[in-house]
């Protein structure tokens, strides 16, 4: 398939985090990096969009209430902020946009803003321009509705001959309209179903870019000759693919005139004994591919990637085993917190940008939960590290004065360490299971927030 050249979307980014096999980490990485993203970008409007069944991000972002309730739930069970529109009511849920918008298209007096969730009114600990798209477990059964109606002829459907376009890129509409609002800067984040269903269809189709997570154990070339042939038609592993291509999503894509993201980070999570030769021959592999069809690749027209070497320095991020795995980066996640944070003065407003410019908070609906005014802040700070100014430069050295630190500095939970290395604030939640996190693991949150850093710098890149 021949990917259509980039066409501008009025936003500023937006993000498919995906892989076609589950076990991959994108729900923490997504989690991680849109936090990192909206601390390092207060001015932006961050949405986050959950196409999981499993709804793992949205409940890392918005917790449970003060009754223990987990909110996804009550927001999915319409028991919570249920969006009235006409006789009818639906879930503040990308379930709920998705069941009204195959009824209903999307009609112009329903503003899509009034789906969203401000992250920040549910929990205090992340910034206030983050908004959701809340997931929830009924996602799937919609699908089965939805994919019905895609393939309705045009005398059926309400959608006329466009009822595959229309119902496909119902997610693209719904962020467009978003992000043509004046004075919205908006990037997205889609966390993808690792399935390649008509929910990840529809995904991938409302997104610029496509970030690829992968692990060293799913990285053979069957599976990237897999995913190359669901996305772009390329490199088909059979002639079964080519004989069904009529089926594929990227030939109803092109049939249908439908832009698909293109690679803009392939993101390596290795383990601890992987060497610069192992999966020699998959790197090859998809250098080739880059080669044959540079048109699938984020790439600057200015730049001629003539060897493995420099397409990898271009494309690839390593990440090893010891950072993404780190227990404190888990436990954030676990917290409902970020991982590390900008410190600032204690009498600023932290992290929660309350100066940051965003017209959507005038139309989410507030938690009624009083005791989130008196959440902590972000458990572990650090202070602003260099940021590469490309897409893939070389990480900034971590602070050597934090690793020849004591252990028993470190391991102090109320000890506060210099300006330019990790601190420990005993106030704050994530602090609560200190006292088992080694010295290695605090350092490995740095390596991984560093990373953070390098991945979001990357995304400022055309």
């Amino acid at each position: 398939m021949e990917v259509v050249d980039k066409q501008e979307m009025p936003l500023e980014g937006s993000y498919a985090i995906w892989n076609n096999r589950g076990g991959s980490g994108k729900t923490t990485l997504t989690y991680h990096l849109a936090n990192k993203f909206a601390l390092k970008n207060p001015d932006k409007t961050i949405l986050l969009i959950d196409m999981c069944p499993q709804t793992d991000l949205s409940h890392a972002l918005l917790g449970n209430d003060e009754h223990n309730q987990d909110h996804v739930s009550q927001i999915g069970t319409m028991k919570k902020d249920a969006m009235v529109f006409g006789e009818q009511k639906f879930a503040k849920t990308v379930s709920g946009y998705l069941d009204l918008y195959s009824s209903q298209g999307l009609p112009n007096n329903v503003d899509p803003r009034t789906f969203l969730l401000n992250v920040s009114k549910f929990n205090a600990q992340l910034p206030r321009n983050l908004y959701l798209l809340c997931g929830d477990a009924s996602i799937e059964l919609i699908a089965r509705s939805l994919e019905q109606k895609r393939n309705q002829t045009a005398s059926v459907s309400q959608f006329g001959a466009q009822a595959w376009k229309s119902i496909t890129t119902s997610l693209k509409q719904f962020i467009g309209k978003i992000a043509a609002r004046k004075g919205i800067k908006l990037v997205v984040f889609i966390d993808v179903h690792s399935s390649c269903s008509i929910i990840s269809e529809i995904a991938l189709a409302a997104c610029d870019k496509l970030l690829l997570p992968i692990t060293d154990e799913h990285m053979h070339r069957n599976g990237f000759e897999y995913m190359f042939a669901l996305l772009y038609g390329f490199s088909q592993p059979s002639n079964v693919y080519y004989y069904y291509r009529h089926f594929s999503f990227y030939y109803r894509a092109k049939e249908h005139d439908v832009r698909l993201p293109k690679i803009h980070l392939i993101l390596k999570k290795s383990n601890r004994n992987a060497t610069n030769k192992d999966n020699q021959k998959e790197w090859e592999f998809i250098f080739e591919v880059y080669k044959k069809h540079p048109q699938a690749f984020n790439v600057a027209k200015e730049l001629d990637l003539k060897t493995l070497d420099e397409f990898k320095r271009e494309f690839v991020i390593d990440i090893s085993e010891e950072t993404s795995a780190n227990q404190i980066v888990r436990q954030a996640v676990r917290s409902h917190s970020p991982l590390l944070t900008i410190k600032k003065n204690a009498n600023s407003n932290n992290n929660n940008n309350r100066n940051s410019s965003s017209n959507l908070a005038d139309v989410s609906t507030p938690s009624t939960n009083s005791s989130l005014s008196k959440t902590k802040n972000p458990k572990i700070v650090r202070s602003a590290s260099p940021s590469p100014n490309n897409r893939n430069a070389s990480l900034p050295n971590v602070n050597a004065n934090c690793i020849h630190k004591s252990t028993d500095a470190l391991n102090e939970s109320s000890s506060l360490i210099k300006q330019d290395c990790l601190s420990l604030n005993s106030n704050n939640l994530l602090n609560d299971e200190l006292s088992v996190y080694t010295q290695n693991e605090q350092i490995n949150a740095i390596l991984y927030d560093e990373l953070l850093d390098k991945i979001a710098s990357s995304l400022n890149r055309t």
